[in-house]
């Protein structure tokens, strides 16, 4: 069992996704100490039970509800509450939950019993009058097991955070949040499956999990009612996933070899199929030659061998259209006159090049337009260097109706397969389908990161290693860049005044240039919809 925290809460008001707003008002009766910032509550006697949320800091002006949950996260009821200190808060009964009703500033120990056991949990009270001292949190959540992933839900009548957890005996379990960090609901996953994910919510307030297995994998949609909403099992595995407002949802599947790709689209609302689309496939073609290991003999007659598909995500621009990008690569091996059997020199085999890049807008018919993106055609001698292009995952918006696609160079000596390393570029392709630049980025060191963020005047950030690069979206001129001194770093939001939030190993930072930067929070962190900062702790 887990005897971490899952989320801890704290607002900030600086964001440009949205602006929390701090009220005011009079404090009752005269000048009373302050409490102290709540440290990590060690509570061993929470085994089994407790009361929920935990780590909560609350001002005047502000009812804190509180409910129990058992090691399953499945709520008890029936427990008599009660409070140390009636002279600064009292008990009240609201919609079901107990509700801890401050009056004064102070610390307050709230109690509940259920049959022969009791739990404890500390509030802390603070003034209206200024916001929360650094570093407190409104309140922590208490993980039931292995902390899969957390997600913002969409605004809307439904909750506001969905958490997807593991016990230690298998079970997954969703969880859903309201905005105080009282539970709604938990789903419990019809199989057995360690490897799931929590993808994203969907336009309707539910959530898309996903559960994967070698050759296949389940999506499963949640409503926000807590019920399943419907299942689809693809064969593959998922390489992307986006919504639309017309309520389709688009799933990239691709084999387990990379060889085919589909796209689908699903309603979102009842999982019919609506299309499927598969991607055309790459293939080398084997000319009077074969591969035997390392090497190529001649071998009569012509053999057609696929080839791996380089896909990106599947993203919704502002025009309302999905794209994907993808490579469609025809590699021929010439072997011309030779003798059967004989070994070729690889110094005079022909390698025949064609190599495409291409993007897709999908239409939610199911029709698509192509868009080149990219062309090579040549003839080279096999022994010679190739540097072939292909998209990594993180295509988006450019705000302007086009596309960002991240672009991996590969480097490479066949037939051993021999590699450099590789270069990186991000391409702006507009909406009549141009590629108006390449933007090199810099080499690093550490995992890929390709996520993309894009502010205000076309500002746009992107990280490499430890490395965040500011660029001008429309005509890809680097800007700065920032190095962290980690090798790994990722973009979280563009924020209002042009700086951009990231998230190193240990801290979320707001970088402003390339010599400005100050650490947010400590720890992991992911942002609501309305700028609300959750501080992770899995």
């Amino acid at each position: 069992m887990s005897t971490g925290r899952r989320l801890a809460v704290v607002w900030l008001g600086f964001f440009a996704i949205s602006s929390w707003h701090l009220f005011a008002q009079d404090e009752s009766g005269g000048a009373q100490e302050e409490p102290k910032v709540a440290q990590e509550e060690v509570a061993p006697q929470d085994s089994g039970w407790r009361i929920s949320p935990e780590k909560i800091n609350i001002q005047l002006g502000n009812d804190r509800a509180l409910q129990l949950l058992d090691d399953s996260a499945q709520e008890l009821k029936g427990a008599t509450w009660s409070i140390d200190n009636p002279d600064l808060a009292e008990i009240r009964v609201e919609d079901g939950l107990t509700v801890v009703h401050p009056t004064a500033v102070g610390t307050v120990v709230v109690t509940a019993t259920l049959g022969e056991e009791t739990r404890t949990r500390e509030v802390k009270i603070w003034s209206a009058l200024r916001p929360l001292p650094p570093g407190a949190t409104n309140w922590g959540l208490h993980p039931i097991g292995r902390e899969i992933g957390d997600i913002p839900a969409v605004p809307g009548d439904g909750p506001t955070m969905f958490s997807l957890e593991q016990t230690e005996s298998g079970k997954t379990y969703l969880r859903a949040d309201r905005v105080d960090g009282i539970q709604v609901w938990t789903w419990l996953m019809p199989e057995s499956a360690h490897d799931v994910e929590l993808v994203c919510g969907d336009w309707i307030g539910g959530a898309l999990i996903s559960a994967n297995h070698e050759d296949s994998f389940t999506v499963y949609t949640v409503g926000k009612d807590g019920q399943l909403r419907w299942k689809h099992t693809f064969s593959g595995i998922r390489k992307g996933h986006a919504y639309n407002l017309q309520h389709l949802v688009h799933i990239v599947a691709q084999s387990a070899d990379g060889t085919v790709t589909t796209l689908t689209g699903l309603d979102e609302e009842s999982g019919e199929v609506r299309f499927e689309l598969k991607l055309p496939a790459s293939r080398e073609n084997q000319k009077n030659v074969k591969r035997e290991g390392t090497n190529v003999v001649c071998a009569a007659g012509l053999a057609t061998n696929p080839l791996r598909t380089m896909v990106s995500r599947v993203y919704v621009n502002m025009d309302g259209y999905a794209y994907v990008a993808f490579t469609q690569n025809e590699w021929t091996l010439d072997g011309g006159k030779c003798t059967a059997g004989a070994v070729m020199d690889l110094h005079t085999l022909n390698l025949i090049r064609d190599e495409k890049l291409w993007l897709w807008q999908i239409h939610p018919d199911g029709t698509y337009r192509s868009i080149l993106v990219e062309a090579t055609k040549l003839t080279q001698q096999l022994s010679a260097p190739t540097s072939v292009a292909s998209p990594t995952s993180a295509i988006v918006t450019d705000n302007m109706n086009g596309t960002l696609i991240p672009v991996r160079m590969t480097h490479n000596v066949m037939p051993e397969n021999i590699s450099d390393q590789s270069d990186e570029f991000i391409y702006r392709v507009n909406a009549e389908g141009d590629l108006v630049y390449k933007l090199p980025l810099p080499k690093y060191s550490g995992p890929l990161r390709d996520e993309m963020v894009i502010g205000n005047d076309d500002l746009g950030f992107a990280t490499r290693g430890g490395v965040l690069i500011a660029f001008n979206v429309r005509d890809g001129k680097e800007l700065w860049q920032w190095d962290s001194k980690t090798d790994d770093i990722s973009v979280v939001a563009a924020l209002a005044d042009g700086s951009c939030l990231v998230q190193t190993p240990t801290d979320a930072v707001k970088v402003e240039s390339s010599t400005k930067a100050r650490i947010v929070l400590h720890g992991k962190v992911l942002l609501g919809w309305h700028g609300q900062m959750y501080r992770k702790h899995n």
